[in-house]
């Protein structure tokens, strides 16, 4: 005869819950340290070489076709521009006249950081603490995570299409996950633009949580602008959906180089699941993981072993030369920058108007103003000029 077992008394569970939280408070200054990332990016590369046939993968290399890889590199540059382009509209569009080659010229030498030091943010990073001198730190952190989402949506929604494309291929889950990604962008965007006016209902006699509202305010404040110039977002988006559109037949096109036609459905779908490895804890940016489940997924795909794991190589490959340029621009910039006046006209995107003697700003959607402070102390800040300034 069966008996119900009882539950087990709360008491039993307290200590449970104890240890965990001790081996959580154990393992965070493991995970998080230095050593710990390096030796698990080299157990993924190590586990990432050793499953594929690396060698055959190289020697894909070297039946390139010219054209076909010419056009690759091509639209992987035109994915770049897209990139600067969805950022740079948020902050042209609220008034901060920033040259457009003066923005690209820090998204290139971001991707350089992103090289030379494998971290998902560590281009972000770096504009939001440099150029947050010239715009404040809340809007172009602001116009930083607004154009990450404004990228992340444009992949959700090419996600979604391909989703429907093969539907007849993929499972029930994996179409139902592409819906819930599009629709939590969508949601995430939602609440972005109307966050400033919930944090402007928080009581005053909430202490906590009125002064975590004030501390967020710059950066609630700049995506309440965005809400007031609907157009901004909307473009942002578009050429964010654009550029990932581009990167997407990039790879088809390399694909092509490599003699296989592998369709921007498979990439589309396969690309967003393999980014998640850039979240895995164990390895710096994800390297090595990020590649691995990339070969699964196009192998799952019916691409041949050695085309995959050349394609997921090139993911890497293709911003090479890109984060090289953003170098080559550091190189150059940080010898012209022992003339502060053209940093100057550089940052500040206006001009003297010679009959009235007004400065003006090129901005579209800014009146005229003098040049702004915070230009002025950028000619002479050390974080911009480098050690050159000293």
């Amino acid at each position: 005869m069966f008996t119900r077992e009882k539950p087990e008394p709360e008491s039993y569970r307290v200590p449970v819950q104890n240890r965990l939280r001790r081996a959580a408070r154990w393992l965070s200054p493991i995970t998080g340290s230095l050593w710990f990332r390096l030796f698990g990016t080299a157990l993924a590369v190590f586990l990432f070489v050793r499953s594929v046939d690396l060698g055959a993968a190289i020697r894909q290399f070297g039946h390139l076709d010219p054209g076909w890889t010419l056009l690759a590199i091509a639209l992987a540059a035109g994915s770049v521009i897209a990139s600067i382009a969805e950022w740079g509209v948020l902050l042209r569009g609220t008034g901060h006249g920033l040259d457009w080659s003066f923005l690209g010229s820090w998204y290139l030498k971001g991707l350089f950081v992103n090289q030379v030091l494998p971290a998902g943010i560590g281009s972000d990073a770096m504009r939001a603490l440099r150029l947050g001198r010239l715009t404040g730190h809340g809007p172009m952190v602001a116009s930083l995570v607004a154009s990450r989402m404004a990228g992340t949506l444009g992949m959700s929604l090419w996600a979604l299409a391909a989703a429907v494309l093969l539907r007849d291929l993929l499972q029930v889950p994996a179409f139902a996950g592409f819906v819930v990604f599009a629709f939590l962008m969508i949601v995430a965007w939602i609440l972005a633009l109307v966050a400033e006016t919930v944090r402007a209902r928080i009581p005053i006699r909430r202490r906590v949580t009125h002064a975590a509202g004030r501390l967020l305010h710059p950066f609630t404040g700049a995506f309440a602008t965005y809400r007031g110039y609907p157009w901004i977002v909307t473009q942002s988006i578009s050429v964010g959906t654009i550029g990932w559109g581009l990167n997407l037949y990039s790879m088809q096109a390399f694909a092509l180089a490599l003699g296989h036609n592998v369709s921007w459905s498979a990439f589309a779908v396969a690309l967003p699941i393999a980014l998640l490895a850039v979240f895995v804890p164990i390895s710096a940016n994800g390297i090595g993981v990020r590649e691995g489940v990339l070969v699964v997924l196009l192998v799952r795909a019916h691409v041949g072993l050695a085309q995959a794991t050349a394609l997921s190589l090139f993911v890497d490959l293709q911003m090479i030369p890109f984060a090289v340029l953003g170098g080559m621009v550091y190189a150059v910039e940080h010898n012209w920058l022992h003339h502060p006046i053209w940093l100057v006209r550089r940052l500040s995107g206006q001009y003297r108007d010679e009959s009235t003697g007004l400065w003006l700003r090129r901005g579209r959607f800014s009146p005229p103003s003098p040049p702004s402070a915070a230009v002025g102390r950028a000619a002479t800040s050390p974080e911009l000029l480098g050690d050159e300034a000293d």
